[in-house]
């Protein structure tokens, strides 16, 4: 009997050490599932460093749009980092991020961040860098992308060059002149006001175009002065924010006076409707998206550029409810030829930058 008892003790004992393992290996999965997915892979860690700030409805909230999207549908882990408006700040700022080796990717852009990044990488040649917005070669960690703002500004001056020969818009007057106000007097500005002449010229060779320049990226108020100024004293009936953040002031100048502006970047239709007619959409946030999809994939050619036309969907204008409500649907049809011509190549735009 005594025999029968320690058996079935020691039976029970042995199916308790079996159940408990069970439940080891059950919580031990769990927490695999937690960290990384079934496959136990960790989430892809970026770094997206803004020389700058956030907020100017346009270039540097598109790209964190893209960021936010790939944060929900990839799954990256993001974090995001304002450098401010000060540029002794942003070599430094950005080495923190890549000293610490804590991100696998590091997200920049802008021209003036170019020889910044440029020296960071070679310096730290297992970091992989996604710079968005200039041409950058023969850095092998480093994928570069730019936009060709000389084909979108081509769409935004023929556009501005059929508004400002309207019989149909209230706003417009009968000089043939409008205008661009850029953030600062460098070529990859220009190569917007380049784009931006030739569409005018393409519509109407008459049309002259007036350029100021607010001197940074960020002085709103300097903007609008700026907008003003050419609104009310130089005979402008539409302008071109090429200004970042700070062009915002052209935009609300625009809307103060009853005339017409052009929103850049991001759509930025929106904020004053009816006196921004339309944007030159820079679509960084898929560009960003589409980069990092392809890290993830594997596929990014680290140490190449890519230029993204209109035909690649890099540019175009933004043709919203409110651009169909507030332009003339003649203006509509000529600039949906013209578009088709750019894709096409039937038209061919000169860029500076290349």
């Amino acid at each position: 009997m005594r025999a029968r008892f320690l058996k079935a003790a020691l039976l029970f004992l042995a199916a308790m050490l079996i159940l408990a393992g069970c439940a080891s290996g059950a919580k031990q999965q769990s927490s695999t599932d937690n960290s990384g997915g079934a496959s136990g892979k960790a989430a892809l860690k970026v770094a997206y460093y803004v020389n700058g700030t956030l907020g100017d409805k346009g270039f540097f909230d598109s790209a964190q749009a893209g960021l936010e999207k790939a944060k929900k549908d990839l799954g990256i882990d993001l974090k995001t980092v304002e450098g401010g408006t000060n540029q002794a700040d942003w070599a430094a700022g950005l080495e923190s991020l890549v000293s610490g080796g804590k991100y696998e990717v590091i997200v920049a852009g802008t021209s003036q961040m170019k020889e910044i990044a440029i020296d960071i990488a070679k310096r730290y040649p297992n970091q992989k860098f996604i710079f968005f917005d200039e041409m950058i070669k023969d850095v092998p960690n480093l994928y570069s992308m730019l936009y060709s703002q000389s084909e979108g500004s081509f769409l935004a001056g023929a556009f501005a060059a059929l508004v400002t020969t309207s019989t149909e818009l209230p706003g417009a007057n009968p000089d043939k002149v409008i205008g661009f106000v850029g953030g600062m007097d460098i070529p990859i500005i220009n190569d917007f006001k380049a784009g931006y002449e030739q569409g005018a010229q393409y519509v109407d060779k008459d049309v002259k175009v007036i350029a100021s320049y607010v001197g940074d990226f960020s002085n709103a108020p300097k903007a609008k002065e700026l907008g003003l100024a050419q609104y009310n004293t130089q005979n402008v009936d539409i302008s071109y924010n090429v200004a970042g953040g700070a062009g915002l002031g052209l935009l609300e100048a625009g809307k103060e006076v009853g005339k017409y502006s052009i929103g850049v970047d991001g759509n930025q239709n929106p904020l004053y409707p009816g006196s921004v007619l339309t944007s030159m959409m820079k679509n960084i946030d898929q560009s960003i998206y589409r980069a990092l999809e392809l890290h993830i994939q594997g596929k990014l050619a680290y140490g190449t550029n890519e230029v993204l036309g209109i035909k690649e969907g890099g540019v175009g204008l933004a043709e919203d409810d409110l651009y169909k409500q507030h332009v003339p649907k003649s203006i509509q049809e000529k600039m949906a030829e013209i578009s088709k011509k750019l894709s096409s190549g039937e038209i061919q735009v000169k860029s500076i930058m290349q």
